[in-house]
C-alpha cells in the first residue's frame, strides 16, 4: 500500500474541496467572555487541596491554585510556576527555576519560600499522594526567591508527574505560617492561589464561584467566571445539562446509563476513553474478626460478579480483568496476579473458602456515598451476590464528610466503596492502597493492612526508573498482594465526559479538572 505524507493528504483534500465547489472550513479563533457552569455531584468538605486528594476539592480548586508543573494531554510535564528545570544524571537532584513577578490573588509576591513551606509543612504531612514523594526528599533548598532545589535520597520514577496541582499544589506561606490548625484556617474555605481564576464565594450545598484573574502568569482565561453547581441528584445533573443550566459534567459524576441518550443530542458532546487510569474497589477493614482473614477476602472476591457490575453500573465501560494495580500499566499487569484468573466469579468456591476459614454466616455492612450512583449500583449487585454464600451485606449510605470520618479517621466500617485515580503512575496513586500507612490521612489505605516485604518492594519499584527492572520488582510485590487481597479490586473505569457542544479547548490537560483557562465558547 502506498503511503502518503501528511502534506500530500492535505493537498489532495484541498483539491477535492475546490473541485466540488466546497468552501474550506475555517479554523475557529478563541473568543473571550462568557461563563462556564460545571456540575459537581457533592459539596467539597473544604477548599484546601493540600489536605486531601478528594475529587470535589481538587475539582473546585485546580484552577485557583498552581503548581510547579502541569501535564499535557500526552502526559508530559509542562511549565507552570516553574518556567524550566534541570535534572541530575542520577535523578536525585531537581532544580526548578520559577516564574518571576507571580502574585497571589491577594497581591502578595510568590517566591520559592512558598514552595518549600507547602511541601515540607503541608503536603508531606497531609496529602495522601505526596507523602510517597516526601519520604524520598532529603532536602529542599531555596538559594534565591526564584530557585528551588529538591534533593532526593533515592530516585522516584514519577517525580515530575507528581509536581502538578493535584499532587503538589503550592499554597501561600504568608497566610498559613502562623496558623496552628490548617483545617481551621480562613484559606480552607476562602482559597487564595496563583491560578487563572480567583475565588469569589462558596454557598455550601449550592455553588462555588470563581472569576478570571487578569494578572495570571500564564495564558489568561477566556471565560469571565466559573460556576461549580452542587447537584447531588444524578437526574438533576443530567437534566441541567440538557436544558443548558450546566455546561460540563466530568466523568466522575456522569451516569453511564445516560450515554445513549446524550449521544443522540446534537447539542451535546460525549467524550469517551481512558486518560488517567483509575481503580474502583471496596476497602476491607482488617480489624474485623472475620474480614481480617485473607481466606474470607478471597471468598468475597470469588463471590463478586465483577463483569455484571461493569455491565449494569458502567454500561460495559470498564475492565474487570485486572490485578491489584489494574491492567492499564503494562509493567503491573501479569497473568498470575490477574484477579480474573485467581478469583473468577465462583460462588461455590467462595463457599468452600468460607468453610475453610470456619465462617458459617456473616453479617457485614458496606458504606457508600449516595452521590456516587455507580458505586451504589455496584454495592447492590454485591449485596445480591453475597446472599448466595450466606453473607448478609447491608448498605449504609453516608454523605461524603461522614464517610470520610468513619472510614479514614475512625476506621468504623466493615467495607467501603471507593475509587482512586492512579495519578498517571502506580506509585503515585495505587501504592497508598497497599503500603503501611499512619492511620488518619484521607484517601490512603484505611484497611490496616501492613506487610514489611510489600513496603520494601513497592519502595524499590517507585525508585527504579528503568521500566523492565521496575516490572520485575512489581511482579514480586503483586504476587504477595494478590494472595493477601487487602482490598476488593472491582474494575478500572473507562471515563465519559459530557459537555455543551459549543465549548472549545476542553481536555488539553491530562486531568480534565485543571487548565480551564483554555476553554472558550464557539460562536
Amino acid at each position: 500500500m502506498k503511503k502518503f505524507k501528511f502534506g500530500t493528504i492535505f493537498v489532495l483534500a484541498l483539491v477535492f474541496v475546490v473541485a466540488f465547489g466546497l468552501s474550506p472550513v475555517r479554523a475557529e479563533s478563541p473568543s473571550e467572555g462568557g461563563d462556564l457552569v460545571v456540575a459537581l455531584g457533592e459539596d467539597p468538605e473544604h477548599l484546601n487541596p493540600a489536605l486531601t486528594t478528594g475529587y470535589p476539592v481538587a475539582a473546585a480548586t485546580a484552577n485557583v491554585y498552581s503548581a510547579l508543573t502541569w501535564r499535557s494531554e500526552d502526559g508530559e510535564a509542562q511549565p507552570d510556576l516553574a518556567k524550566s528545570w534541570d535534572v541530575s544524571d542520577d535523578y536525585l537532584e531537581y532544580t526548578f527555576y520559577l516564574q518571576e513577578d507571580v502574585r497571589w490573588h491577594d497581591g502578595e509576591a510568590f517566591t520559592s519560600a512558598d514552595v518549600k513551606f507547602s511541601m515540607e509543612e503541608l503536603l508531606a504531612n497531609y496529602h495522601g499522594r505526596f507523602q510517597d514523594v516526601a519520604e524520598r526528599i532529603a532536602d529542599i533548598e531555596t538559594p534565591d526567591d526564584y530557585t528551588v532545589v529538591i534533593t532526593l535520597e533515592e530516585p522516584y520514577a514519577p517525580f515530575l508527574s507528581s509536581m502538578t496541582v493535584f499532587d503538589a499544589p503550592i499554597l501561600p506561606r504568608h497566610l498559613l505560617e502562623d496558623v496552628d490548625d490548617y483545617g481551621d484556617a480562613d484559606i480552607t474555605t476562602s482559597p487564595v492561589g496563583t491560578g487563572p481564576f480567583q475565588f469569589v464565594e462558596w454557598e455550601r450545598g449550592d455553588r462555588i464561584v470563581l472569576e478570571r484573574y487578569d494578572d495570571y502568569h500564564g495564558q489568561v482565561a477566556y471565560m469571565d467566571r466559573l460556576y461549580y453547581n452542587i447537584l447531588p441528584d444524578t437526574a438533576s445533573r443530567t437534566a441541567a445539562l440538557e436544558t443548558g443550566e450546566v455546561d460540563y459534567i466530568m466523568g466522575h459524576y456522569f451516569p453511564r446509563a445516560d450515554i445513549p441518550r446524550f449521544r443522540e443530542n446534537p447539542d451535546i458532546e460525549v467524550w469517551q476513553g481512558i486518560r488517567i487510569p483509575a481503580l474502583w474497589f471496596a476497602f476491607v477493614n482488617h480489624e474485623h474478626p472475620e474480614l481480617g482473614d485473607p481466606l474470607v477476602r478471597q471468598a468475597l472476591m470469588h463471590a463478586t460478579d465483577r463483569d455484571l457490575i461493569i455491565e449494569l453500573s458502567q454500561e460495559g465501560l470498564g475492565n474487570y480483568k485486572i490485578g491489584p494495580m489494574g491492567a492499564s500499566f503494562e509493567f503491573v499487569d501479569f497473568p498470575e496476579t490477574n484477579y480474573e484468573n485467581l478469583y473468577p466469579y465462583n460462588p461455590d468456591r467462595a463457599r468452600e473458602l468460607l468453610d475453610e476459614a470456619g465462617v458459617d454466616s456473616l453479617d457485614i455492612e458496606i458504606i457508600v456515598d449516595p452521590a456516587r450512583e455507580d458505586l451504589m449500583q455496584a454495592a447492590e449487585i454485591m449485596q445480591d451476590n453475597f446472599r448466595q454464600i450466606d453473607v448478609n451485606l447491608s448498605i449504609d449510605t453516608q454523605e461524603r464528610e461522614v464517610m470520610i470520618e468513619n472510614v479514614y479517621e475512625k476506621r468504623n466500617y466493615d467495607l467501603s466503596m471507593q475509587s482512586f485515580t492512579s495519578g498517571g503512575d502506580p506509585a503515585s496513586g495505587y501504592h497508598r492502597l497497599y503500603t503501611t500507612q499512619d492511620f488518619g490521612t484521607p484517601f490512603v489505605s484505611a484497611t490496616g493492612y501492613s506487610k514489611e516485604e510489600v513496603d520494601e518492594l513497592l519502595s524499590e519499584a517507585a525508585s527504579t526508573p528503568d521500566v523492565e527492572e521496575r516490572k520485575a520488582v512489581y511482579e514480586e510485590a503483586l504476587n504477595i498482594i494478590a494472595q493477601d487481597v487487602p482490598i476488593l479490586a472491582l474494575y478500572e473505569e473507562e471515563s465519559v465526559d459530557v459537555n455543551n457542544a459549543k465549548l472549545r479547548g476542553l481536555r488539553e490537560s491530562l486531568d480534565v479538572r485543571d487548565k480551564l483557562n483554555k476553554i472558550w465558547w464557539s460562536e
